[in-house]
């Protein structure tokens, strides 16, 4: 009587949960006829990466109805959240590992290495390297103990692609160049595998450092390597899972890895032929290879496409980026603080550049700077804060078992000096992981500052100094800035005509150069008052006043001074930039900038 009464509240509980879902889940409830055996760890996977919502819900009444344990239905519910791109979709499938970890079903060593797996997995999407780190490690110990000889390489070539990301890259490529020789030659579907994957790996770490010449043979061997299999697929037997002997499945295979090789000998030879003194061949052997990619199934899917982009652009194909970029943009909808919308915003200001059209230039490098710049803050609070509170909880749990062993053997001042030890190591760690976050962004920032102050020399040289002096000056014959219009004139401007003139007369007279030139100098070289050349700029332009525009100038030309003349201190460029001492120069090119001149000018 009890268990029937139990099935029957099972059953209401069930019916009322999918009752109460919200209309966009209610489109494929969880029916329930009677039959339990829908409600299966089986069904629930059959479908999770179509219907996600769907599989979540059989798996929550499986384990209601006792058809699935309460640790696999974790691991089965991690491996849905894992594969959303959402951000807390991939901190919930992180949280659910994580909890494995703590429990007795990772007692079992697949158990554990299917657990490590998903870990390494989510932390690379979620870019958080030293964390992917010390699970790819785990990970790499346990199939070694495990002799899974290949998934243990295949994982050693995941630790040598985090050690480039982590800024080692000579260090990654050894490693990455060590198992590609353990693992080349094998004649064995697993390994061949593993080789590829460590292949390309070692392919975007070399493209990542622009060594394009280096990426040609390991692409051409990869199809090396698939050419041999295609054609001796027999001898490539094993007792992997991969392991399959229908031909549509190998030619499937091989088609996917093999569009992906003719992918990066395109970019290869693309960048080859954008560089001075480029073989003749490489245009032509970029479009070659290019055309394949783009015949394969993966080539004309959205993620080849975008893989695509780089090449494309290179070799002028602007159309073909676009288009996929706009995909792209619908696809991403409003959550645009990410790497790949910040690479979209630089190839279309790339592709305006190309066409000259230097306003809409201009205007996507100015989205790039403020997108690039808000992700750098991200990325330096989430590595730097999250990442610590993160990894100090994990440690916790670890050294309750060490501190009470501790207190037991030593007694309170043993405990005392090894918690001071451990926030001193604590804090040491944060320290040097914020130095590197924080050099990592002036970097990116210099990089920002020096194309935004490029795109602006080029947007000023394009309206010739603005539009009164481009237009009213050259067309109606008046004077030039260096000869100042008669007061009567200037008095007929509008304040934003006024603006551009006066901006024009004092950047090509150098005024700015002056430490003593302000606004009581320009009332008397013009014969203005003081209330219209502050009408000028407060209503005709985007400073305050006449101190806003002087300041920025000058720190735009200080920059020119930093990386064309490192001769020079800072307290020199200050006072060439029109600065009267470095304390003031320092202090107003780190406001302007984020950066300090001295950082500037290391990172050139």
């Amino acid at each position: 009587m009890n268990k029937h009464l139990s099935f029957i509240l099972s059953l209401f509980f069930i019916l009322l949960a999918t009752g109460c879902t919200r209309p966009e889940e209610a489109e494929t409830p969880a029916r329930h006829d009677g039959d339990s055996s829908r409600y299966t760890p089986k069904a629930a996977m059959d479908i999770y990466d179509r219907e996600p919502r769907q599989a979540l819900r059989i798996l929550d009444s499986a384990v209601l109805l006792g058809n699935v344990k309460e640790d696999l239905a974790m691991m089965l519910k991690a491996r849905v959240y894992s594969q959303s791109t959402a951000e807390q979709h991939l901190d919930t499938a992180w949280q659910l590992c994580e909890d494995l970890m703590e429990r007795d079903y990772v007692e079992d060593l697949s158990n554990r290495e299917e657990v490590l797996d998903l870990l390494v997995s989510i932390t690379r999407r979620q870019r958080d390297y030293e964390q992917c780190m010390r699970w790819a490690t785990e990970k790499a110990d346990l199939c070694r103990r495990l002799g899974e000889k290949a998934e243990a390489l295949r994982t050693e070539a995941e630790i040598g692609s985090l050690l480039a990301q982590l800024g080692e890259e000579e260090k990654g490529l050894e490693k990455l160049t060590d198992v590609i020789a353990a693992l080349d030659g094998q004649r064995k579907l697993d390994e061949m595998d593993a080789c590829i994957i460590a292949i390309k790996r070692k392919i975007n770490v070399l493209q990542s450092l622009d060594r394009e010449n280096e990426v040609i043979p390991l692409a051409q061997h990869i199809l090396e390597i698939l050419s041999d299999y295609r054609q001796n697929a027999n001898n490539y037997e094993d007792n992997s899972y991969r392991m399959v002997n229908e031909q549509p499945h190998i030619e499937k295979y091989c088609d996917f890895y093999s569009a992906q090789a003719h992918g990066y000998l395109a970019q290869a030879y693309a960048v080859t032929a954008d560089k001075p003194k480029a073989p003749s061949t490489a245009k032509r052997l970029a479009r070659k290879h290019l055309s394949l990619f783009e015949q394969s199934d993966f080539g004309r899917s959205l993620g080849g496409r975008q893989a695509a982009t780089t090449t494309w652009l290179l070799l002028g194909d602007y159309d073909k980026m676009l288009a996929t970029y706009d995909e792209l943009a619908a696809q991403m909808g409003n959550d645009t603080l990410n790497v790949d919308y910040l690479e979209m915003l630089n190839g279309h200001a790339r592709v305006a550049e190309a066409r000259g059209d230097i306003r809409t230039a201009l205007d996507y490098q100015k989205q790039y700077a403020a997108v690039g710049y808000k992700l750098n803050r991200q990325i330096h609070r989430s590595q730097a804060h999250e990442y610590a509170v993160r990894y100090h909880l994990q440690e916790e749990r670890r050294n309750t078992e060490r501190e009470h062993a501790a207190r037991q053997r030593t007694g309170i001042a043993a405990l005392f000096l090894g918690a001071l030890a451990m926030t001193f190591l604590t804090f040491i760690f944060i320290f040097l992981h914020q130095l590197k976050d924080i050099r990592q962004k002036n970097a990116v920032l210099t990089k920002e500052i020096s194309e935004r102050i490029n795109y602006e020399e080029k947007y000023l040289q394009l309206v010739g100094g603005g539009e009164y002096a481009a237009d009213n000056t050259r067309k109606q014959g008046r004077p030039t800035p260096r000869e100042p219009l008669p007061p009567q004139e200037l008095e007929a401007l509008s304040d934003k005509e006024l603006f551009e003139y006066i901006r024009t007369y004092i950047t090509e007279s150098r005024l700015h150069l002056d430490m003593q030139f302000g606004r009581q100098q320009l009332m008397d070289l013009l014969h203005l008052s003081k209330d219209r050349i502050g009408a000028a700029f407060a209503q005709g332009s985007s400073y305050k006043s006449i101190s806003d525009f002087l300041n920025d100038i000058r720190l735009v030309y200080s920059t020119k001074i930093l990386t064309e003349q490192p001769e020079m201190t800072v307290a020199e460029v200050a006072i060439a930039s029109g600065f009267s001492n470095a304390v003031v120069f320092s202090r107003n090119f780190k406001q302007r900038f984020a950066i300090t001149p001295s950082e500037f000018r290391k990172k050139q």
